[in-house]
């Protein structure tokens, strides 16, 4: 009823996880010594609860999970990749909200005119969510883009905008800033690692709350 048994369970299996990761001892200790150093340098351990030896194991869980998830998948890496690699290119656009089309076309001519900017047609005529930060969606994953927007931004060139797209009610120009080809790189192997761990994680939970 307190809404605490699947985060508790979340933990415990990631817990249990963490403990499993293959990890030379001395490599460990060195590793940790210098994880609590830097942690004690911006925290204090009084101010958590917790005592040393119970600090040292909760900064050790997602370092061991990030081992444990490459010894485990790290052999399917490169076809988890080949599976998500469109979905993971990047980019970063603009946004300019419209409610009618017609005013969307001229306000697009007039920014392909260079009578007026992009940044300044959001400030002046943007009716959507993003005015406040100048239109501006920051670099992230094509399939965390939102509005359906990857296959748009896939086809443009940074600086440049797409004709009005119909979005709901209104309608959207969108000019792309900047387009980032995903390679299999750590970061990426990273990203495909946690995730493969996350959807493991989420998998054995569903059954021990079933069985609870």
């Amino acid at each position: 009823m307190a809404g605490l048994l699947h985060p508790a369970l979340t933990y415990w299996v990631r817990w249990q996880a963490s403990l499993e990761a293959e990890w030379p001892a001395d490599e460990e200790k060195a590793f940790m010594d210098k994880q609590v150093h830097q942690w004690l340098a911006k925290n204090s351990i009084a101010d958590k609860g917790l005592s040393a030896e119970e600090l040292r194991a909760k900064l050790r869980v997602p370092i061991a999970l990030a081992r444990w998830s490459r010894q485990n998948w790290g052999h399917r890496l490169e076809s988890l990749y080949l599976k998500r690699k469109s979905g993971l290119d990047r980019a970063s656009c603009r946004l300019l909200f419209l409610n009618n089309k017609n005013f969307a076309l001229e306000i697009y001519h007039r920014i392909k005119a260079c009578e007026t900017s992009f940044e300044q047609a959001v400030r002046d005529y943007d009716q959507g969510p993003y005015r406040g930060q100048d239109g501006l969606l920051k670099l992230q994953p094509l399939e965390s883009i939102p509005f359906g927007l990857a296959p748009v931004l896939s086809r443009l060139e940074p600086g440049s905008i797409s004709m009005p797209l119909r979005i709901d009610s209104g309608f959207c120009i969108v000019r792309l800033e900047k387009f980032l080809p995903t390679k299999l790189d750590n970061d990426t192997e990273e990203l495909l690692l946690s995730e493969q761990l996350r959807l493991w994680v989420d998998l054995v939970v569903g059954f021990l709350v079933d069985d609870l």
